[in-house]
């Protein structure tokens, strides 16, 4: 939403995800620590520096989320299941690209 629709506020984010304030607060928090997301002055959220340098650099990792992101949707279509594109960064991995599948996540406890 933030990098297709531009900025929005957290009462925004709640109704547009179905979520609490709390909910839409803690998610856009979580975005702005990791650099996806900034909060401005007036308290709205807009994309943060990792979204921006994606949609526009010609670095090796968008080459690489540009060439996988056709073999990712391809393999969602095929399995049903949603596909990450993720690379190692020193100890840490960070996520560049993911396909969503169309099925809703379901998480419980096994009968």
């Amino acid at each position: 939403m933030l990098q297709v629709e531009g900025s929005l506020t957290v009462s925004d984010a709640a109704e547009r995800l179905g979520v609490a304030r709390s909910t839409a607060h803690r998610l856009l928090s979580m975005l702005v620590y990791r650099d996806f997301a900034v909060q401005a002055a007036d308290k709205r959220y807009a994309a943060g520096p990792v979204m921006s340098l994606g949609a526009t650099s010609h670095s090796r990792t968008a080459l690489l989320r540009a060439v996988a992101v056709p073999h990712l949707e391809a393999l969602v279509d095929r399995v049903g299941e949603s596909a990450d594109l993720a690379i190692r960064v020193g100890d840490h991995v960070r996520f560049i690209g993911s396909v969503e599948c169309s099925q809703a996540l379901r998480v419980g406890r096994k009968p």
